[in-house]
């Protein structure tokens, strides 16, 4: 931290910006599907402004501390992350909601260790392939990266929890595109990729969740269970016109009609409130806020600075994707959030540690250009 005074010149204030702008526009929106009313606490999107204005503070926080030195930290910030994921799963420990144990009750708020967990993946993995530098060619070291990953996947999939599981994957192959691993390992991925999907759709999937892949297709087969609100949805995005509603939201949140529009379906009932315009607004904040994070992977100088950033950039453009997807209805119900919009303390803190990361990675490149290799 020696004259970081100096170096918040290279802070990227352009990237604190478009997440202040997505925040503000997930505390609206927040406080529109909670019913709006009084502006206190006990409102959803109050509280939301509140956990992001503190989550800053954390963002800051996190990007004075050098990042190689929490790269040093890895495996014990990590052993942590794997050891509340374990925990979670403990009756009595973990908190169960609509039959998933996904999250510990603090009382004041529930905290939901697999967010954090993503983090500490991304870290860990990084630390670990800069550290094996070409030596990543090798077969060991490569299984040693998907056991890294592996872990935390299969103790979030007994949650269960698919959409987050799915989450650690995308992890790995973004991060293993800055690694120097065979070609021919790529490829024996790419052929065993359908055997294991077809495998895990026999043996692993719960039936619900086999029927959320399938119903997204035809989401009239099962109307009135887990195709209604798929069809709310739809019809939510397509109320909104060209400039929404306003502050009331949707027709199909006014009916009541449309549920968890404050998390996994609050592309929808924002589409209700801010039209065909607002949303497009919302799409292209994420494709620059992506623009600002790959930024990070080109000017950083080390491998680690590298991985950081395009395993982050891979974590948030595969959750913007999913969710909006299946808002739209391109893709199945899986439960991820949509990165700085959808409501929950947990999943926007790590977001904010997440770029906390490339922002500590932005503030050190002028003095590692300066060190000799």
């Amino acid at each position: 931290m020696k004259r970081l005074g100096r170096g918040w010149r290279d802070f990227d204030w352009l990237m604190l910006v478009l997440t202040l702008v997505l925040m503000g526009f997930s505390a609206v929106t927040i406080y529109s599907a909670d019913g709006g009313g009084p502006i206190t606490p006990a409102n959803l999107g109050v509280r939301q402004a509140l956990y992001g204005g503190l989550g800053v503070l954390v963002m800051f926080i996190v990007a004075s501390i050098d990042y190689r030195i929490l790269g040093s930290l890895s495996w014990i910030i990590y052993g942590g992350a794997v050891a509340a994921l374990a925990l979670v799963l403990v009756p009595g420990i973990g908190t169960e909601i609509a039959g998933s144990r996904r999250w510990f009750d603090l009382g004041v708020t529930t905290i939901q260790p697999s967010e954090f967990a993503k983090i500490a993946t991304v870290l860990a993995l990084s630390a670990f392939v800069a550290s094996r530098g070409e030596e990543m060619q090798e077969l060991g070291n490569v299984i040693l990266s998907l056991l890294i990953v592996g872990v935390p996947m299969l103790l979030v999939f007994r949650q269960p929890d698919l959409g987050s599981s799915l989450v650690y994957g995308v992890i790995w192959i973004s991060i293993m595109t800055v690694a120097h691993m065979r070609k021919r390992y790529w490829a024996i991925l790419l052929v065993a990729a359908p055997a294991v999907i077809v495998m895990a759709w026999e043996f692993l999937l719960q039936d619900y969740q086999r029927s959320r892949w399938t119903v997204f297709l035809d989401p009239e087969s099962d109307a009135r269970g887990e195709g209604f609100n798929l069809i709310q949805a739809r019809i939510s995005i397509g109320s909104g016109g060209l400039r929404g509603f306003g502050i009331e939201g949707g027709t199909q949140s006014q009916l009541g009609l449309l549920k968890v529009r404050e998390s996994d379906f609050i592309f929808a009932h924002a589409s209700g409130m801010f039209g065909f315009i607002g949303m497009t607004a919302l799409m292209l904040t994420f494709v620059l806020l992506l623009w600002r994070v790959l930024h990070v992977s080109e000017v950083a100088r080390d491998t680690l600075g590298q991985a950081l950033a395009v395993g982050i950039a891979g974590m948030i453009f595969f959750q913007a994707f999913v969710n909006i997807g299946m808002n739209i209805g391109i893709m199945p119900v899986t439960g991820i959030t949509l990165p700085f919009v959808s409501s929950g303390l947990t999943s926007l803190w790590a977001f904010l540690i997440a770029e906390g990361l490339l922002q500590s990675v932005l503030l050190r490149q002028r003095k590692l250009a300066f060190q000799p290799d």
